[in-house]
C-alpha cells in the first residue's frame, strides 16, 4: 500500500510551492559524507556540493540508513560546472541504480498507484491510463491543464462502446511515497466515479544529459572551439585559432538520437570550416566526436560541458 497517502490526501506533509520554470528541472545521484551532501549529475564525473540540503532528503537518508548514494531529482537554480547545486523543491528519490537511464521519452507526466494497481502518462496530446487488473486501456484527449490553488488540474471524456469515460485529475505539491521511491507530487485520480491515489514525476528527461554550452579542455592553447546548444534547438559552432583573427562561427541546429548521441547540422557554416554535419557521443566527460576527422584528427574531438544543464521540454502542456 503507498505509504503515508492519508497523509497526503489531508495535507499534513504539503510541500512549499511556487511556480516553477521547466528550465530548472535537474537530476543526479546525491551522497553525504561527514553530514555534508554532494550531488554528481548523471553526466558528470565530480561531485559538487549543496548550498542547502532540504530536511526531506535528509530524513530519506537517515530513515533509510543509505551508505550509498540516492538518484535525486529536483528544482533549483541552474549553475555552471564547478558550482555549488541550490536544491529548492524534491520532486523525486529513488536507490534504482538505472535511474539515470530512464527518459520517459514524450511522457511529460507519469504517475502510478497501487492497490489497485493503475498507471497513468500525459503527453502533448493525451492521457492514457492503464488498468491491469483489468487488462484495460483509456486514452483521453489532454486538452488544457487548468490551476485550482496550488493543484493541477485536468478533466477530459470520451465515447466507449457501451458508456462514456469521464476522468477527472488532480495533481499537487505534497510529499507521496510507494515501495519502490520517495516523490514531490501526489495524484487523485477519479475515473468513472472511483478514486484512485498514488504519485507522479516528470517524464521526457533525455534532454537534461545535455549541457548548453561545451568546450575544448582549456589545458589546450593552441585553439578555443566550443558549442552552443539553445532550448529551441539552435546551434553555434566557433573556432577561435587566438591568432589575432575572428572566430570562424557556423550556425545550425541540434537534434538527440538514442544510444547517446547528439546530432549538430550545421545549416549556415563558415566556408572555411567546410563541415555540415557533426555526429557526437554523450559521455561522463562531455561530448566526443570520435574516430579521424579533417580537421580535428585522429583523436576526434572532445569537449567537456561549459554551461548549465539544458532545460527540460516542456512540450505543449505545462506540467507541475
Amino acid at each position: 500500500m503507498l505509504i503515508g497517502l492519508m497523509a497526503v490526501l489531508s495535507g499534513c506533509v504539503s510541500l512549499p510551492f511556487s511556480d516553477t520554470s521547466s528550465r530548472n528541472y535537474q537530476r543526479g545521484w546525491v551522497s553525504m559524507e561527514d553530514e555534508q551532501f554532494f550531488v554528481r549529475g548523471c553526466r558528470e564525473t565530480e561531485p559538487r556540493m549543496i548550498d542547502q540540503t532540504p530536511k526531506q532528503l535528509e530524513r530519506l537518508f537517515r530513515q533509510r540508513g543509505v551508505t550509498t548514494p540516492l538518484y535525486v531529482e529536483w528544482i533549483g537554480e541552474p549553475r555552471l560546472p564547478g558550482q555549488p547545486i541550490q536544491i529548492t523543491q524534491l520532486r523525486y528519490v529513488a536507490s534504482d541504480p538505472s535511474s539515470c537511464q530512464t527518459h520517459l521519452n514524450d511522457v511529460l507526466m507519469h504517475a502510478q498507484g497501487e492497490r489497485p494497481d493503475w498507471q497513468m502518462s500525459i503527453t502533448d496530446s493525451h492521457i492514457r491510463i492503464f488498468l491491469p487488473q483489468q487488462r484495460r486501456t483509456l486514452v483521453f484527449p489532454a486538452g488544457s491543464v487548468m490551476r485550482q490553488g496550488a493543484d493541477w488540474w485536468w478533466e477530459s471524456d470520451i465515447e466507449g462502446r457501451n458508456r462514456k469515460h469521464r476522468l477527472s485529475l488532480r495533481i499537487q505539491p505534497a510529499a507521496c511515497q510507494d515501495d519502490q521511491a520517495w516523490f514531490g507530487l501526489s495524484v487523485l485520480m477519479t475515473l468513472d466515479g472511483r478514486e484512485y491515489i498514488g504519485c507522479a514525476k516528470r517524464g521526457n528527461l533525455e534532454r537534461l544529459d545535455l549541457f548548453t554550452e561545451y568546450r575544448l579542455a582549456e589545458t589546450i592553447e593552441t585553439r578555443d572551439i566550443r558549442l552552443k546548444l539553445g532550448d529551441d534547438g539552435s546551434a553555434l559552432l566557433s573556432e577561435d585559432y587566438l591568432n589575432q583573427q575572428p572566430a570562424l562561427e557556423s550556425r545550425g541546429s541540434w537534434q538527440q538520437l538514442s544510444s547517446g548521441r547528439l546530432l549538430v547540422t550545421l545549416d549556415d557554416p563558415d566556408p572555411k570550416l567546410n563541415q555540415e554535419a557533426l555526429m557526437f557521443v554523450l559521455t561522463e566527460q562531455g561530448i566526443l566526436l570520435p574516430g579521424f576527422h579533417p580537421r580535428y584528427g585522429h583523436n576526434g574531438l572532445h569537449l567537456k560541458p561549459s554551461g548549465i544543464p539544458m532545460p527540460w521540454a516542456a512540450g505543449r502542456l505545462v506540467v507541475p
